[in-house]
């Protein structure tokens, strides 16, 4: 189909630069004044939106925005929607904000050329091609729909403010023990690469043999340094082998289930996925979009395949006539208090309220239990550090002080 670059007036007598999609001119000039723009100039062939500088264009950008992107390209959309300006000014408001990054401006852009051709917002926001998630467009589809676009942005840009706040804590209470694990995988590294290789010829030249442990690390090094290409070509494969069992459905699903049954891990799991699932379907059931739809996008979100398939079979059976705590119930891995919420929602009418309280408990318990994890891992890690290292060290010092001996007879 034909595309037009156009500038016209709108009816406030403002000036308009965009393009539009029709399949003759007429057309065109029929579209623009049924979107009350009253067309100056309409040249046909127009393009895409001109791309940014190399220089200001974002490298290794993933096809998603970022989480924190898009959290603050909603809470500014949603004041001035709420401000009761043209989704077309508001977009061309928001375009301009210099905090979001240049790929965002450009998925903005795209998403105001569909806009001036006519689309609505949700339908502009679904065809970015993955860009923003579906469940992102559905809410705000549901917001057109029932007249609420404001207040349907509002529950958008708290629930990613929420979902960000949630994976920092999460992060946050991690970064310590990965710390820990950095630094003495560094401390090893210096053992192995530089502290050995140096007191091996040590030993050599006095015809004495090594301790068993320094001995065993110089024999690993000398095996590598002889078949470096088999032993490349071998980790390659294996690395290969890895890659492909991960991809398989079948084993990520085994793996899941896997999660939900360790004994420390499972609690992690459970309460971040119902923290999760709870958040998301009760934003959209909150924002009007149909129960079934939103069982659908909600077990999307969820990263553990087992708890995803779970909430897709309670969606099969809601169609056949099934109830929301009753079909979850069956599953056995959403906790018990979180289905008794449910179920009260679901009597009394509340159950976007309640599916709320039910993901601040889990995001509270799952904090919770990372503190008392990290506690605890962290003398753990300690000690497991200090004695992996310091009688790596202690062997090297040993061998040392032995050849020095050896010297001195």
């Amino acid at each position: 189909m034909p595309r037009y670059s156009y500038k016209a007036y709108d009816a406030k007598g403002g000036r308009l630069d965009g393009e539009i999609e029709s399949e003759t001119r007429e057309a065109a000039l029929e579209a623009l004044v049924r979107q009350g723009r009253y067309a100056l100039e309409l040249v046909e062939g127009g393009g895409k939106a001109p791309s940014l500088p190399w220089w200001q264009r974002d490298l290794f950008a993933a096809r998603r925005l970022s989480q924190q992107n898009i959290a603050l390209l909603t809470r500014e959309l949603a004041t001035l929607v709420k401000a009761e300006l043209p989704i077309d000014q508001a977009l061309r408001i928001v375009v301009l904000q210099p905090l979001i990054s240049a790929r965002t401006r450009q998925v903005v852009a795209a998403v105001l050329a569909r806009v001036l051709d006519g689309a609505a917002l949700s339908e502009a926001l679904s065809a970015q091609q993955g860009a923003f998630p579906e469940f992102y467009w559905r809410i705000v589809h549901a917001g057109e729909a029932s007249g609420t676009l404001g207040p349907a942005l509002e529950d958008l840009a708290h629930l990613l403010d929420r979902s960000m706040e949630f994976r920092a804590r999460i992060v946050s209470a991690l970064v310590y023990p990965a710390t820990l694990l950095l630094a003495a995988g560094a401390a090893l590294v210096i053992v192995l690469a530089i502290l050995i290789p140096t007191i091996a010829p040590m030993f050599k030249e006095a015809g004495k043999e090594p301790p068993a442990l320094i001995g065993s690390l110089i024999a690993f090094q000398d095996f590598l340094s002889e078949h470096w290409f088999v032993t490349l070509v071998a980790g390659a494969l294996a690395l290969t082998a890895l890659i492909g069992l991960f991809r398989q459905e079948a084993w990520r699903l085994r793996r899941d289930r896997m999660m939900l049954r360790l004994p420390l891990i499972s609690g992690l799991v459970e309460n971040g996925q119902t923290a999760v699932f709870a958040r998301t379907l009760g934003t959209m059931i909150k924002s009007g979009v149909p129960m079934l739809r939103a069982l659908g996008v909600a077990a999307d979100a969820l990263r553990n395949r087992a708890m995803s398939g779970a909430v897709h079979a309670c969606a099969s059976e809601m169609r056949e006539g099934g109830g929301l705590v009753g079909s979850l119930g069956k599953s056995g891995l959403f906790p018990e208090l979180s289905l008794r919420l449910i179920g009260v929602g679901e009597q009394s009418g509340q159950l976007d309220t309640m599916l709320g309280r039910v993901a601040d408990i889990y995001e509270a318990a799952l904090q919770r239990q990372l503190d008392r994890v990290t506690s605890l891992l962290t003398p753990i890690l300690t000690m497991v550090i200090g004695v992996v290292v310091g009688g790596l060290i202690l062997s090297v010092i040993g061998a040392i002080v032995s050849v020095n001996e050896l010297a001195l007879q």
